[in-house]
Formats: structure tokens, C-alpha cells, sequence
């Protein structure tokens, strides 16, 4: 039983870092109509800059959200200025957008070579620590990317309620021409969703590199993962992205117990098939931010 319990609460806090990784391609392809597969070197690279201010400088990994945050929320803002002044559809940005993924993947390859990287416990002591609930131990990295994904949810939910830059969002949702007649600037609203989308890879980054190794293929691992969060969430929902995150950390953490690691991917992929069959519109339907 404790073993049970142990993967599936390891399971339910790996939904954290799920939903920060998720959080952004949602709101860029529910509201932007991107689908931006740059998102995925965004983290990876996050990652390794953190890798790099601990290992080189000494920085303690949280500090490194400082850096990372604002230098991959202006490369979000400049890839979105680029996507606008391009006019690029929702199917070119896929194209588009896989070719910067493989642009950016060989960056790492060459920068960091094809080696694990991984901070070690003096570099990054959270990695040794957990929080233990009776004999259920809730390492330290995860446990602080659950909490930092639910304030990052319900904080982007009441970011879209209840201010100007949240109505203006929604409007560039539903209608982009209705929305630039009533004064709201498409191109400026756009590009700073996709600098808060971009912010947010990059804090997961900063929690994946205190949690696991590093290497250049790694973030191909994530398109399961992301895209399965997304569509169960619903396009555009950020609430509903946390509920399918976490939904998704449980059923890996089940499989894992069940049927071993490689049964995890397994059933991932089972609740996205039936996902797309029986609720495609996602658990909270699609762009309800």
C-alpha cells in the first residue's frame, strides 16, 4: 500500500510541473491560434540556463527564475511580433515553428554537447529534500512546482476576469477585427499573452532542471505529454489545464505501479484518444481562460 500511495501522490505532484509546461502552449493556441512548438525549447533551454547559473556562478536554482522569466518572455514577444508581421496561420506556425524546435535543439547539442547534465546536491540541494507526510516523502522540486502551478493558474485566471489586458484577451479570442474596432490593439495584446506563455516555459525549465537530468532529446519527450494536458484541459482554459495536469500525473503515476515505467506513455496516450472521442472540446471545454 505505501508504495502504491507513494507513486501516486509522486503522480499527482509531477502534474505540477505538467501544467507549467502546459500552461503556455494552451493560451497560445486557444487564444493566438500558435501552435508553438518553440514552447518546448523555451523549457529545455530555461533549464539549462539554470544548470549553467548553479554550475558556474553558484546561483541557487530558484534564483534563476530571475533571469529566465524575463530573457524567454521577450523571446516570446519577439516570436510572436514575427508571427504578426509574417501572417502566419495556425498551420504554418506549426511548420514554422518545428523548424526553431530543431534549430534550437542543435544550439543545445552544440553549447551543452549530448551529455546528461544534472546539478548535484551542492549545486542544487533541493534535490535530496523532501517534505515527508507520515512514511509519503513530497520531494522539494516537485512540491514547489504544484504550489507555484495552482498560484500560477488561479493567478492567470483572475489575470483574465478581472483586468483590462484579461477582457482584451478575450476579445482577441473570439473576434480580432470586433476587438481592434473597439480600440484594443491586437498585435500588442498578442504579443504580450505570448510573452506571459513564454514565462511560463521557462519557470517550468527551472523546476525540471532541479528535478532530473538534462539533455538535448529530452524535450521531445514532452509533446505526449503537453499536448495530452492541453486537449484535456481545453484549449485556452487555465484551470482546466491544471485539473488535466494533475489527472495526468495520476494516471502515469497508476501505470507506473501497474505495468512499469514504459506503461506510463501508454496510458497517457489512452485517456488523450479517448479524450478526442468522447469530449474533444476538453473537461472545461475551450477557451474559457
Amino acid at each position: 500500500m505505501s508504495l502504491w500511495t507513494q507513486s501516486i501522490v509522486s503522480g499527482l505532484l509531477s502534474g505540477g510541473i505538467y501544467a507549467m509546461m502546459s500552461l503556455g502552449m494552451s493560451l497560445s493556441w486557444g487564444v493566438l491560434k500558435i501552435i508553438n512548438l518553440a514552447h518546448f525549447s523555451f523549457i529545455l533551454l530555461s533549464g539549462y540556463f539554470t544548470y549553467q547559473l548553479a554550475f558556474s556562478y553558484g546561483w541557487d536554482p530558484f534564483a534563476a527564475i530571475l533571469v529566465c522569466v524575463p530573457v524567454f518572455a521577450l523571446a516570446g514577444m519577439a516570436l510572436q511580433w514575427a508571427f504578426d508581421k509574417l501572417r502566419v496561420s495556425e498551420f504554418e506556425s506549426l511548420l514554422l515553428t518545428f523548424g526553431l524546435f530543431i534549430i534550437f535543439e542543435s544550439i543545445a547539442s552544440t553549447v551543452w554537447t549530448a551529455d546528461f547534465r544534472r546539478m548535484d546536491t551542492v549545486q542544487n540541494p533541493y534535490q535530496s529534500q523532501s517534505v515527508w507526510l507520515g512514511d509519503i516523502a513530497l520531494p522539494v522540486p516537485q512540491l514547489a512546482a504544484f504550489v507555484v502551478a495552482v498560484i500560477v493558474a488561479f493567478g492567470t485566471r483572475y489575470l483574465m476576469e478581472k483586468t483590462d489586458f484579461g477582457r482584451a484577451v478575450r476579445a482577441l479570442s473570439q473576434d480580432r477585427d470586433v476587438a481592434r474596432a473597439f480600440g484594443i490593439d491586437p498585435h500588442r495584446v498578442a504579443m504580450r499573452l505570448a510573452g506571459l506563455a513564454a514565462a511560463f516555459a521557462a519557470i517550468a525549465g527551472v523546476f525540471i532542471a532541479m528535478s532530473r537530468a538534462l539533455w538535448p532529446g529530452l524535450a521531445v519527450e514532452w509533446f505526449g505529454i503537453v499536448f495530452s494536458v492541453v486537449i484535456l484541459g481545453g484549449l485556452g482554459s487555465t484551470l482546466g489545464t491544471l485539473i488535466a495536469a494533475v489527472i495526468i500525473g495520476f494516471v502515469g503515476g497508476v501505470a507506473t505501479v501497474v505495468g512499469g515505467p514504459p506503461m506510463a506513455p501508454l496510458a497517457i496516450f489512452l485517456v488523450l484518444i479517448a479524450t478526442l472521442l468522447f469530449r474533444p472540446q476538453g473537461i472545461m471545454g475551450r477557451s474559457s481562460i
